[in-house]
């Protein structure tokens, strides 16, 4: 057994989904990760390279890969052979309470004397709730950018020294929960590198490749990641990261941004390991024409031709396209409009039209851009079932009109599920913007994912225009819509139609239905093309990966036989 200093463990969603009859459902069509939500947060990469930086040891455990990768992985074997000063649980995603908890209670019983912190968005908001609930938890490090405050608790819980001394900190004294100041930090970004040359380091250091993984899918489909800012300039109501959380919530100011070089610094990195491509978390273009310029500049003359997907909270205009094209050789784009009625549109906070969307696409088109996907969401103010039908025609006609060969658009709709982001303008104002609520403390989510089996179970609210059965039901409509529209347009095969349609339908009545092998995907597959990253550079790592990637199948098809 290799001792570190600090282990990032990360839960899947739901602790024992292998013993139950999960109906998980379409809850993460529109993301890498499988319903159990098993991609850790970046900020895991980010906090290790940082306590590596300062001297420390440690390692990532993506338990979630890990148990969805074999039915016979042993969790409780495993973490035997995981051993730390301090193991550090996210509980970023609500949906994760439950997976978080009973991991926490798993490690507090293998290693009763071993220290626990919980850290993440969810963690943060429920703080001093989840140290009530569940006394495996011996901390909380609440907001966000805590690289620094993660090394100072390592300090001080090897040290047994003074936690007053650890800002940000949530913790128990004398029968009580106390929180410790936040830290005021000039520089908050400046301890922040998202290093993927770390995880392969410590992938072969701790013999553990899939414990690494970001996501179970990362193997067959690798893609780096970086992000160009912290909170947000906009209030999109359903966002829990969004201005009005962010601020209220996580830190002090939004957004807060990175800086351009160093952007581009850890795209680069991606490019010498794995060199595969790159999602950039944030809108690029919001951050203004001084700081993109900036960012182009520096990924261009370090000669990185990386592919690179980028993602819009307001359509673009023609400079910024412009721009971007000259520097960036390949590039995709994704927009979440979120409904194509320009009223419901604005009253989730996205203030533009559907010429200005449209137009917007148009030009991606003509500037290069490989692929555009398109993103809708069931469940918003004054949102109708109709409504949501009508998102389907509107995406047919965006497919039609203004895809083309060279770059096709895909779209998506997915409710916003199972649960509203806490902090966000809905969760903190549901009167305002017309939602009702069934679950508000840490318990009661927890309680939800340990006895329900299904998605629709797990849905904690309703509107004022859609009751949680009428949104159950538009989800399964618009999606069998979508499959006729992906079918229309050319994406589907005929023949494979019918036999996605009679599956959904199956599944939604409760009969036999067929899920898909690969585990990222679920009833409509066929249309969730996410697999954007269409080429792979060749570099010892990427070799490493393929070969790697070849032994799994084997390994699964022998399991089969």
């Amino acid at each position: 057994m290799m001792k570190s200093d600090i282990a990032f463990v990360h839960a899947p969603s739901i602790y024992d989904f292998r013993r139950r009859p999960l109906k998980e459902g379409p809850i993460s069509d529109v993301i890498p990760s499988t319903p159990l939500f098993e991609m850790y947060p970046v900020g895991f990469v980010s906090m290790l390279n940082h306590a590596l930086e300062e001297g420390f040891t440690g390692r990532i455990c993506n338990l979630a890969v890990l148990m969805l990768s074999d039915n016979a992985f042993d969790a409780e074997h495993y973490i035997k052979g995981v051993d730390a000063d301090l193991f550090g649980i996210d509980l970023h995603w609500l949906p994760h309470v439950h997976g978080a908890f009973n991991v926490a209670r798993l490690i507090k019983k293998i290693h009763p004397d071993r220290k626990i912190v919980f850290g993440g968005f969810s963690s943060s908001y429920f703080a001093e709730e989840i140290l009530a609930a569940n006394d495996a938890v011996d901390y909380v490090l609440s907001g966000d950018l805590l690289e620094k405050q993660m090394n100072l608790l390592i300090d001080a819980v090897q040290k047994g020294s003074n936690l007053e001394t650890v800002p940000n900190l949530v913790y128990r004294r004398n029968d009580r929960i106390v929180r410790n100041p936040p830290l005021k930090d000039p520089d908050p970004t400046a301890a922040e590198f998202i290093n993927f040359k770390i995880l392969v380091k410590n992938s072969l250091k701790y013999h553990d490749i899939k414990g690494h993984l970001p996501y179970y899918s990362w193997i067959s489909n690798p893609a780096g990641m970086t992000l160009v800012q912290h909170g947000c300039q906009l209030n999109c109501g359903f966002c829990g990261g969004s201005n009005f959380a962010y601020k209220n919530r996580y830190y002090f100011t939004s957004p807060i941004r990175r800086d351009p070089s160093r952007v581009a610094e850890e795209i680069e990195v991606v490019k010498e390991t794995i060199n595969s491509p790159v999602f950039i978390a944030g809108d690029i273009n919001l951050m203004g024409e001084k700081y993109y310029t900036s960012l182009f500049h520096e990924i261009k003359e370090r000669g990185i031709d990386l592919p690179l997907l980028t993602e819009y909270f307001a359509p673009p205009g023609e400079e910024y396209f412009k721009k971007f094209s000259h520097d960036i050789p390949q590039f995709m784009c994704e927009i979440s409009p979120d409904s194509s009625n320009q009223k419901i549109r604005g009253e989730t906070g996205r203030y533009y039209s559907n010429h200005d969307l449209e137009k917007s696409i148009d030009l991606a088109k003509s500037y290069g851009s490989r692929k555009f996907d398109v993103y809708f969401s069931i469940g918003l103010p004054l949102q109708t079932k109709s409504d949501v039908l009508e998102d389907v025609n509107y995406m047919e006609k965006l497919m039609s009109d203004h895809g083309s060969d060279s770059m096709p658009i895909f779209g998506f709709i997915s409710p916003l599920a199972p649960f509203l982001d806490p902090g966000s303008l809905f969760y903190e104002m549901p009167d305002r913007y017309g939602f009702k609520i069934f679950a508000r403390k840490i318990t009661d989510y927890y309680n939800i994912l340990e006895t329900g089996n299904s998605w629709e179970d797990f849905l904690n609210y309703e509107t004022r225009w859609m009751s949680k059965k009428e949104m159950i039901e538009a989800t399964y409509e618009s999606g069998i819509r979508m499959v006729e529209v992906g079918t229309k347009v050319g994406y589907i095969q005929q023949s494979e139609k019918n036999i996605i349609i009679d599956n959904i339908i199956s599944y939604m009545n409760g009969g036999e239905y067929t899920p898909h092998e690969d585990k990222s995907k679920h009833l409509t597959y066929m249309v969730k093309e996410l697999d954007w990253s269409h080429r792979h550079g060749i570099t010892g790592v990427s070799v490493g990966v393929f070969l790697y990637s070849l032994y799994e199948r084997l390994r699964r098809s022998l399991i089969a036989q």
